[in-house]
């Protein structure tokens, strides 16, 4: 999961207002998970934390991209083109040719395995959701995984709630042939209920554009944010709390109300920023009706035992379990988790 954050060095535990909701602890080790990703992510061939592990066996259904890198943009292993703008990247004016090698073991490694397993394993049509999405990378990967098996139809649903990585999702879409409008995109925060909340968009440091940070999250308890007078964020008023941090009001959906339309998923990805349990409590029966594999990115030791709690008791089964925020042994090698990892799989579909 991609996250890029704040500038670390300039954070304690002390030394900045505490996001509304989160405890200040929390947010410094977010930030930090996520400069580590970001900085794994700017090289194009990251280094593997093992050189003789062997790669997971769906990789030889699938074929790694050789081409042309657009000027501007990056090719990843499935072919996926993304502009280096995203990520604040370094500009090139020039095409360049690539030969991309196989995905780096490092926490996305699992994604990757979820991502690529639960295109082979489709039937009939292949739907997957990414939620958090981001740019949309996971839901772009999903349907270049789809074509290399041929003419699998492919049904996609991202949401994201932040109003620039919305837009860029959209030219995501367009950028690798396909019509957003063919699918299913929504500006929105997904938890466990619809109707409105606050989004934060903003820190009081200020090191917050939209290329530099994929970190945002709803804000719990904002009673005392005010609305800042001629600021607005991508066209939305923006609320300011005592502390600096600040906030918009967006729209917010139910997992329960995404699946109700829905015949059968594939995989869902969720990067929820801490409201990957109370999403997928509040819409377990769904889950278990109609998903075949989850992909979570965790945010919380307290949120990890709560999945593994309500999960295993609905008798999904664990195929990765790697906690947030540390090194962590894993047959490819000793793994840096900024994020925790969890996979299940539910063995009714």
């Amino acid at each position: 999961m991609l996250r890029r954050d704040l500038k670390m060095g300039e954070f304690t535990s002390t030394n900045i207002g505490r996001k509304p909701g989160l405890s200040g602890l929390r947010l410094v080790r977010l930030v930090k998970a996520a400069l580590d990703r970001v900085r794994r992510r700017a090289s194009i061939h990251p280094v593997a934390p093992s050189e003789t592990a062997a790669h997971h066996p769906i990789f030889s259904q699938f074929s790694a991209f050789k081409g042309t890198a657009a000027a501007g943009c990056d090719r990843d292993y499935i072919g996926a083109t993304a502009r280096r703008s995203y990520l604040a990247a370094p500009p090139r004016d020039m095409p360049i040719q690539v030969d991309v090698p196989l995905p780096a073991f490092d926490e996305e490694y699992f994604e990757w395995i979820d991502l690529l397993e639960s295109v082979a394993a489709a039937r009939g049509q292949y739907t997957m959701m990414e939620l958090g999405a981001g740019y949309g990378r996971w839901s772009i990967r999903a349907a270049l995984a789809a074509r290399q098996r041929g003419t699998i139809p492919c049904r996609l649903i991202a949401v994201e709630a932040e109003p620039v990585h919305f837009e860029w999702l959209r030219t995501h879409f367009r950028d690798n042939g396909l019509d957003p409008d063919a699918h299913t995109l929504l500006q929105a925060a997904v938890s466990d209920s619809t109707g409105a909340a606050s989004f934060c968009v903003g820190s009081p440091l200020g090191n917050d554009a939209p290329d530099l940070w994929y970190g945002q999250a709803l804000v719990k308890n904002d009673e005392a944010a005010q609305l800042v007078e001629h600021e607005k964020y991508a066209g939305i008023q923006v609320r300011r709390d005592p502390n600096g941090w600040k906030s918009i009001a967006v729209r917010k959906v139910s997992l329960q109300d995404l699946l109700a339309p829905l015949d059968q998923v594939d995989l869902i990805d969720l990067d929820l920023q801490g409201e990957e349990l109370i999403a997928i409590r509040s819409a377990i029966e769904g889950l278990d009706k109609k998903v075949k594999r989850l992909h979570i990115g965790t945010h919380s030791t307290e949120i990890e035992a709560g999945l593994r709690k309500i999960l295993s008791k609905h008798g999904w089964r664990s195929l990765a379990d790697y906690a947030c925020g540390g090194p962590r042994e894993t047959p490819y090698g000793t793994i840096h988790f900024g994020d925790g990892v969890q996979s299940w799989l539910n063995p009714r579909l």
